[in-house]
């Protein structure tokens, strides 16, 4: 008779946790009593509930929360802590922090779950920021010849040949394009084609995305076990040692030779990659095999996740919209003007320019932004009091689509920034400011996905040129639809995170006169 009451110890010892972890939330909000609290009505909501509600409908509560609280911070309560929500009032001053003080590192880390995943890399080095703002972006212009190269194999072999409508899957295709390319600034030429690698920087990415977003799901007592159960967070281990495996002899080899003298790196467009100058410039215990090549996978996961998305996502955009014919005429227009085309040609791509911004405004990599992790007690100028260890965050996709900073946010309007262009003057032949900050990769107040100020994304100007070159290509050589009776695919939305579904498929037919301008 006693033994027929054992199946209650489960449901008791839950019904205790929940009670718990209630308390927690609770807890939680009570550290800043006077910051309103979103994601539930109830404060003694479970934090398992609360993180489940902001994995499914995280995008909706940070949009709720900034057109309740506009100008006044919020918070919301996930698994693995309280996230404050910061108001634009703040953003000069929070962009000015020192990262000694707010850590967007240390917000990323803890996003990815660095400390199961790997990504703790990113607390311990910052070599690879420099390097992309400082080498990569100046020589831009002279690797561009390169890469035109690289999109024009990429696509040949990856998208069809047939001039008759055939069926492709945009995200399969495109995550080969956007690997190769992100290989071709990262490494130099001997492996940035090793297929290997290749496969690495596509299954790694994919491998962390989905031990992340399964693991978020879970308290954070839980989560080291639980990632480990994945056969995704083994594959991303599996992967990490193949990538180390393959790169590090190389590295070794041009460290040995660095430390002797007999290599340096040559302003060539040969040696411009970010491993030449990491293995240039890198010292202390980052001068190391092994950590140089963990930076090099961590540079492709970023490379090639945010482009692949963004690549699908104008695709489907320009499809959705109709706009490739005018973007095509812009390209043979800009392409009339000089015998020469280069870097400065896609500069003066402004209407593909816009539709990028218009695309990513719509379909942003992350629905928050601004991320920093308080190392110490800070107090805004407005009073608002930030603990040591706060998570905060600004809610960058509500910002972008208030109505007030985006008319009729609702609609995908690809020239939208083209016109303000005009409006400011941007091709009067002076281009200053007025012009520049419309464009896709010029950060503004209310535009924020790549950041603002000193931690703005040191990648944007390449992610930019790569997309640029990508559309050149695809709008003068292809066309594209979708499948009869269907319509623009919906994007997925995970916590924070935007994903394109791979399993999505499109038309695609070759041109019958190609005028690809490279």
């Amino acid at each position: 008779m006693e033994n027929s009451n054992y199946w209650a110890v489960p449901f008791v010892i839950f019904f205790l946790y929940c009670i718990y972890d209630a308390w927690m939330s609770r807890k939680l909000i009570r550290k800043n009593p006077d910051i309103p609290f979103i994601g539930s009505p109830f404060t003694v909501t479970p934090r398992f509930v609360l993180n489940l509600l902001y994995a499914a409908k995280g995008a909706d509560i940070a949009k709720w929360g900034y057109q309740k609280f506009k100008n006044r911070a919020f918070q919301i309560v996930r698994n693995d802590d309280h996230v404050l929500l910061l108001p634009l009032s703040v953003l000069e001053e929070l962009s000015a922090i020192p990262a000694a003080v707010a850590s967007p590192n240390a917000a990323l880390e803890h996003d990815l779950l660095g400390h199961n995943t790997g990504l703790n890399l990113i607390l311990e080095s910052r070599a690879h920021h420099s390097i992309v703002q400082r080498r990569l972006t100046p020589r831009l212009g002279l690797i561009t010849p390169r890469l035109e190269e690289e999109i024009h194999e990429a696509c040949n072999e990856s998208l069809t040949e047939s001039q008759e409508w055939v069926e492709f899957q945009p995200y399969k295709a495109l995550s080969k394009v956007s690997a190769r390319m992100a290989a071709q600034a990262i490494l130099p030429a001997e492996l940035a084609h090793n297929p290997k690698w290749l496969e690495i920087s596509v299954e790694y990415t994919e491998s962390l995305f989905q031990t992340v977003v399964i693991t978020r799901l879970f308290p954070s007592w839980m989560q080291s076990f639980v990632c480990r159960l994945l056969p995704s967070f083994w594959a991303g281990q599996r992967y990490m040692r193949e990538a180390k495996k393959l790169l590090g002899p190389r590295i070794q080899e041009m460290l040995l030779m660095s430390d002797e003298g007999t290599w340096e790196v040559q302003p060539t467009e040969s040696d411009s990659n970010v491993l030449n100058w990491l293995v240039d410039t890198v010292k202390g215990a980052d001068r190391d095999a092994n950590t140089i090549a963990h930076v090099e996978v961590l540079l492709a996961l970023a490379a090639v996740h945010t482009t692949l998305l963004r690549m699908v996502n104008v695709l489907y955009d320009i499809t959705a919209s109709g706009l490739a014919t005018e973007l095509r005429s812009e390209i043979e227009e800009v392409a009339s003007r000089s015998e020469a085309w280069g870097k400065s040609s896609y500069d003066n791509l402004h209407k593909l320019d816009s539709v990028l911004s218009e695309s990513q405004r719509m379909s942003p990599p992350t629905t928050l932004g601004m991320k920093r992790i308080f190392r110490e007690d800070y107090t805004f100028q407005n009073g608002l009091h930030i603990p040591k260890g706060t998570y905060t965050a600004m809610p960058i996709y509500a910002i972008e689509n208030d109505p007030a900073h985006t008319s009729n946010p609702e609609t995908f309007d690809g020239l939208r920034k083209y016109r303000l262009m005009l409006e400011h003057g941007a091709f009067d032949g002076s281009d200053g400011d007025e012009g520049r900050k419309f464009r896709f990769s010029t950060p503004s107040r209310t535009v924020l996905n790549f950041g603002y100020g000193r931690h703005a994304c040191p990648g944007r100007y390449f992610a930019s040129l790569v997309l640029k070159i990508l559309f050149t290509k695809l709008l003068t050589e292809y066309e594209f639809d979708f499948l009869s009776g269907s319509e623009r695919p919906k994007n997925l939305l995970a916590h924070e995170f935007l994903f394109t579904a791979p399993w999505q498929r499109m038309l695609i037919r070759k041109k019958e006169k190609a005028n690809c301008p490279f």
